[in-house]
């Protein structure tokens, strides 16, 4: 029997995580008041600029000392409670400037966001539908309720939200890069692909949108396009999920030695990543190297010992140096933890 060797590639998720940190929120500046709340209200805007939190903390308490309805202080504190990770001080500020002002559909989006750090993503949402009803033209509330969506595996509503932050935004890069994500899941590969390229002309120092360029054309089959993306991914930031996708790549396009040595870079940048182990064990076992397949597989497991692909690869190996009663063991845990395609070996072991 041919056996099929299981590669696992780890494909870049949505950016929705990563970009907040870049989208950053810019505070508003009061510019000829008079009073002593409205100057401690400019001297902390100041002391955030200089990302000096705790001054900026303590003007903004002043200012609110002085005047206790100073909505946009409350807003600019909470701001930088966010920035401090005093995510709960945030919300608790967010929502006292919208008791004074519920028409702030900022006030609403950062109260979303940091919702939305909390694992809160149904009231996130709905935060951000209140940001679009006050303000329809925030291009950042349609692109985070679009990454809420695309977790939810609501790829096609989620496409709607993208479409509609880059009509607002045309340079959105992470918007073009997330709607690739949502079309990839769908499987609309020439379409993600566009999307990438596009997020990459907008962004060229955008490495995981290049990696997620190589992980489409993979799912395409143009192996050599893929390693080329990859190989600029890399150029732009060195990184183990890089590293491990280029040679899944060049694994597919059965230059196994160069996936050998990516799957090592790999694991040196991160010596417990089990899928790499694994890959790596794989394209050993197409050199033949069938024990040194088995030490990485064996690594694998010694990190994840539920990876059940991981027992199934190792069974083959285990044959191949005549261990059939090691091989049906592997086989049989690995349908234990939900591997069907094991059932198919186990029938050799009867």
């Amino acid at each position: 029997m041919k056996r099929k060797i299981f590669l696992a590639t780890t494909l870049f998720a949505i950016l929705f995580f990563q970009a907040k940190a870049q989208d950053t929120v810019k505070v508003s500046t009061l510019a000829g008041l008079e009073n002593n709340a409205e100057k401690f209200y400019n001297s902390g805007i100041s002391k955030f600029a200089s990302k000096d939190y705790n001054g900026a903390i303590m003007y903004f308490n002043q200012a609110l000392s002085l005047k206790q309805d100073f909505d946009k202080a409350y807003y600019n504190r909470g701001i930088v409670k966010y920035e401090m990770k005093d995510i709960k001080g945030a919300m608790e500020d967010y929502n006292k400037a919208l008791v004074l002002n519920d028409t702030c559909s900022q006030c609403y989006f950062v109260r979303g966001q940091a919702k939305y750090a909390i694992g809160n993503k149904t009231e996130a949402s709905e935060d951000y539908n209140k940001t679009i009803n006050f303000n329809p033209n925030h291009a950042q509330a349609y692109y985070y309720r679009g990454g809420i969506l695309y977790e939810l595996k609501e790829y096609k509503s989620a496409i709607e939200d993208f479409d509609k932050a880059i009509q607002i935004k045309p340079n959105y890069a992470y918007a073009y890069n997330d709607r690739g994500s949502a079309k990839r899941e769908l499987e609309d590969y020439n379409g993600a692909a566009a999307d990438y390229k596009k997020a990459i002309e907008l962004k060229p120092d955008m490495a995981f949108a290049y990696s997620n360029l190589g992980s489409t054309l993979r799912k395409k089959e143009d192996y050599k396009g893929a390693i080329a993306a990859y190989d600029n991914a890399l150029k732009v930031k060195e990184s183990y999920l890089a590293y491990n996708n280029r040679g899944s790549a060049r694994y597919d396009a059965q230059d196994y030695q160069g996936a050998v040595e990516d799957f090592t870079k790999s694991i040196k940048l991160k010596n417990d990543y089990s899928i790499a182990y694994n890959n790596r064990g794989a394209a050993k076992f197409k050199l033949k190297d069938y024990k040194g397949a088995i030490e990485d597989y064996n690594k694998a497991l010694a990190v994840n010992t539920n990876y059940g692909y991981a027992y199934l690869n190792r069974g083959m190996a285990k044959e191949l140096i005549r261990d059939k009663q090691g091989a049906c063991k592997d086989w049989e845990s690995a349908v234990a933890l939900g591997i069907e395609y094991g059932k198919t070996y186990l029938q050799d072991c009867k």
